[in-house]
């Protein structure tokens, strides 16, 4: 069972007032709690892993950092300015949130609980930005369709499991647990199912199977 939090910081501990105050609010929830700086020491019992991501070249340091990453765990950015860009890619990415580096401990301790619940936590206009581009997706699908004869997608019986789990919340470890397969094959049926959709992430795939495979995901 995945009980601690993990801590990657990209400044000195001795002087970071953020973790801080972040490590004793996680530790309140029951979590143990680590740090560094290096994303191959995340433990594989991490539930939650914050990546602080402040200073120049904010996207390229996360890219790298999760392109080291062995362990499956919820991923937030803590400590970052106020930078909207960066929390829009960060919800398309599937990173399940973002703390400003003004966000007092009683906001962490509110996001906190929420993320271990198993929800989001963004600002509204970032959430309403994401959402828009969802409506706009939508939109542009439908006049596909009514535009053109356009082939029907067909997805693998697999390829529709995986996407109905993934309407339930679950991450790629726990439907590859479910469904008995790795994790490297539930990645693979994801990216064939974007293919064959052409959609470019989660949240327009699922809004795709919201609106064309709809009893699939019950």
């Amino acid at each position: 069972m995945n009980n601690s939090a993990y801590i990657i910081l990209n400044t000195n501990p001795t002087n970071n007032s953020g973790l801080e105050v972040l490590k004793p609010l996680l530790m309140t929830q029951g979590l143990e709690v680590q740090h560094g700086f290096d994303a191959t020491e995340v433990p594989s019992n991490t539930k939650l892993l914050f990546i602080e991501s402040n200073g120049d070249h904010v996207w390229q340091q996360l890219q790298q950092f999760l392109s080291e990453l062995k362990t499956e765990c919820d991923i937030v950015l803590f400590n970052i300015c106020e930078n909207t860009e960066l929390a829009n890619k960060a919800l398309l990415t599937g990173i399940r949130g973002v703390f400003y580096e003004t966000d007092d401990a009683d906001v962490l301790m509110k996001g906190i609980r929420l993320l271990l619940d198993n929800q989001l936590w963004y600002r509204r206009d970032v959430m309403c930005n994401a959402l828009n581009r969802l409506l706009q997706f939508n939109k542009e699908a439908i006049n596909q369709i009514t535009d053109a004869e356009l082939e029907p997608v067909k997805l693998t019986k697999r390829e529709k499991a995986i996407i109905s789990l993934m309407s339930k919340g679950c991450k790629n470890k726990e439907i590859a647990d479910e469904l008995n397969i790795s994790p490297h094959t539930v990645k693979t049926h994801l990216y064939s199912a974007f293919r064959k959709t052409k959609c470019r992430n989660r949240i327009e795939l699922l809004s795709w199977a919201q609106y064309n495979i709809p009893n699939e995901l019950r």
